[in-house]
């Protein structure tokens, strides 16, 4: 088992180079490649079909818990909000759990997993990229070559009152994200894409740009036209300094009217 592995997951060169290009899956051909794109354009559809009515009928509400996430852990092998929902009602029956509160707990969990879903996926409609090795949690894709973990997140509230400054120095957010995300066992130095969703008018919504798949694609485009990486320098999980290649890119609601520029 360990050899098929190591197939599909190379080795990282030593010494860790942010560049370094990973062994990719079989190239397709020409041929195929309608077909694909074809098939990410309708998942990509269906995903935001169903991320939408989410949106639109789910609050914020309740911060994470361990209990409720142990609960709710079928989220990630649904595919449509209905089931979620009937899934979690169930669940909630069983444990004597609130049953509103632990269906709105799973249905934001559930949009969360499919965002992130749809953000490879738009990246992946883009010239030069390619999915990264299956089930690698440090690569979900390629951008010339190149290895790419994506995270969203929310502005942080250290940084909530100077957005402007995300712009300036995007490396200060970058650096401090690596540093409070994903920590513990999973915490690692490899390149990093940071989707940060800002909404200056209400910082309290601006988690539904996690599943907003207009504001993605906005996002996603004026980034791949106009790269804008960070070199950093950061300490792994044993204190040995690594570089690493990163970039914020910022996701803007796209209200009527509202000109989208780039943080």
């Amino acid at each position: 088992m360990d050899h098929l592995f190591d197939q599909l997951v190379p080795a990282q060169p030593r010494p860790y180079s942010a560049y370094a290009p990973i062994r990719q899956p079989r190239r397709l051909r020409r041929e195929e490649w309608p077909g694909r794109l074809l098939e990410r354009a309708g998942e990509v559809e269906r995903i935001g079909a169903q991320l939408a009515r989410v949106a639109a009928t789910v609050p914020w509400g309740r911060v994470q818990d361990d209990l409720w996430d142990a609960r709710s852990g079928f989220v990630y092998r649904l595919r449509a909000e209905a089931s979620v929902r009937d899934r979690a009602e169930r669940v909630a029956a069983e444990h004597g759990l609130d049953r509103r509160e632990f269906v709105h707990y799973a249905l934001r969990r559930w949009y969360c997993f499919w965002g992130a879903r749809v953000a490879e996926l738009l990246f992946l409609e883009h010239d030069g990229v390619r999915p990264g090795p299956p089930r690698h949690h440090e690569v979900d894709f390629t951008i010339d070559g190149v290895p790419f973990d994506l995270k969203t997140t929310e502005v942080p509230r250290v940084f909530a009152a100077s957005i402007a400054d995300v712009s300036a120095n995007p490396g200060k957010l970058a650096s401090w994200l690596y540093d409070h995300q994903s920590r513990e066992g999973r915490y690692h130095t490899a390149n990093r894409l940071f989707l940060v969703l800002c909404d200056a008018e209400a910082p309290d919504e601006a988690w539904r740009l996690r599943g907003d798949v207009v504001a993605l694609r906005a996002a996603i485009e004026r980034f791949m036209a106009r790269r804008r990486y960070v070199e950093l320098r950061l300490p792994d999980r044993y204190g040995i300094e690594r570089r690493v290649l990163t970039a914020v890119v910022p996701v803007l609601p796209a209200r009527p009217g509202r000109q989208l520029r780039m943080l």
